[in-house]
């Protein structure tokens, strides 16, 4: 599984720490961090560093040629497959044939401005919702199918068409309120005689007729980089509108659905699950931002960097095993066995220097919760005094206080 985020950071001078689109504030410089998750266990399995001001497609092709050199063993020598999930913000023609050249299978999310979603959909929508696509144990319609995912592909594609109830709710609430949200916009803008653009329009368009009339002329600004000279435009004023029903309702005929494709033939509800447990990735950013210090930078060199995302990433490693390995302890007080809490029990145990013989000792005997917190990670009494012991050699050589 993979997915991004952001990581803010005040350091100057640092070529990667850059403005993007960061979620609570645009106005502040970035670092954009991709993680790759084994979704069976939620191990991360590598990890890379963008600029801040990146977008999610281009960075996934950089991740792309990491993955393809991990899947053909060249630093471990062992060859694997490798199938990438990921959702709607990295699919683009260019990053599915590099998956496909580096021969990485894919599970992905289409976008829905994307054509050929509105062209499945019509073709097939009539058929989902029959009585042999019905999951009982989701709750969920699934067909799935193969045609053509680009106009110039040489294969095809495997097409998953998944409703869902409640994402239908959601969809069909927020259709409504964009409805409504532009016949306001266009009742003011009629109501003061405002001037619009075509695009302005044009973007209101799709769920409403406006009749309109042209009146003089706008200046548009050029916004960005190697945006130009400002440009001057023909304005137009609404004359009067009215909603385009047909539309609203094609559109609302597609509420709850959702596109999946994936490179190799499975079922829908397969497809579906796997989409659906991607959010290992989110849980990681989670651990890492909420107890592994990941929220800030807090570094004002390159190198220190990342040698810091180096740290937060074998942090993230032993998360995901403390995690996995001490599942049967959550199954009997899942308040007290989160890795937080573990990782403290873990942190009381401490050894004293001699100062005299310049010799480790462990301080306390282990308690009882401490040993059973240690023994499905595999860790014993022995372990750990050995552990000690190896600090004696090291400690020879220090200056006594």
């Amino acid at each position: 599984c993979y997915d991004s985020t952001n990581v803010n950071s005040q350091a100057e001078g640092i070529f990667i720490v850059q403005k993007g689109h960061a979620k609570d504030d645009p106005d502040k410089d970035q670092v954009n961090t991709e993680y790759t998750i084994r979704q069976r266990d939620g191990m991360p399995v590598t990890f890379k560093n963008f600029p801040g001001s990146l977008n999610d497609m281009s960075e996934a092709s950089d991740m792309i040629t990491e993955l393809k050199n991990l899947q053909d063993g060249l630093d471990t020598g062992v060859k694997f497959h490798i199938i990438m999930i990921a959702d709607r913000g990295y699919v683009s023609e260019e990053n599915i044939t590099e998956m496909r050249n580096a021969g990485l299978g894919f599970i992905l999310m289409l976008r829905k401005n994307m054509g050929i979603v509105d062209e499945v959909l019509d073709a097939h929508v009539s058929e989902v919702k029959m009585t042999e696509n019905y999951d009982e144990e989701t709750g969920r319609f699934g067909l799935s199918f193969t045609q053509k995912l680009f106009e110039d592909d040489e294969q095809d594609t495997c097409f998953h068409i998944v409703w869902d109830g409640e994402l239908e709710r959601k969809h069909r609430d927020d259709l409504m309120k964009c409805v409504a949200a532009a016949e306001h916009r266009l009742q003011n803008a009629e109501k003061r005689h405002t001037r619009m653009t075509k695009q302005e329009l044009d973007n209101d368009r799709t769920y409403f007729d406006i009749h309109c009339h042209e009146e003089g002329t706008l200046i548009v600004k050029k916004r960005g980089r190697g945006a130009g000279e400002d440009k001057e435009v023909p304005s137009y004023v609404i004359n009067s509108f009215t909603r385009n029903r047909e539309a609203i309702d094609h559109a609302s005929s597609k509420c709850g659905y959702m596109v999946l494709v994936s490179s190799e033939p499975m079922s829908a509800k397969e497809a579906m699950l796997a989409m659906s447990r991607r959010d290992c990735v989110e849980k990681t950013f989670r651990a890492l931002k909420s107890s592994l210090g990941m929220d800030k930078m807090g570094v004002h060199f390159e190198p220190s960097l990342h040698t810091k995302s180096l740290i937060w990433f074998v942090a993230s490693i032993l998360h995901a095993l403390i995690f996995s390995k001490t599942e049967k302890l959550r199954v009997k007080d899942r308040k007290r066995s989160t890795v937080p809490a573990l990782v403290e029990q873990y942190e009381e145990i401490t050894a004293d220097r001699d100062l005299t013989t310049g010799t480790y000792q462990r301080r306390y005997k282990l308690t009882k919760m401490q040993r059973q917190d240690l023994a499905p990670c595999g860790v014993s009494l022995d372990m750990i005094d050995q552990a000690i012991s190896s600090l004696h050699g090291n400690a020879r050589n220090m200056p006594r206080v």
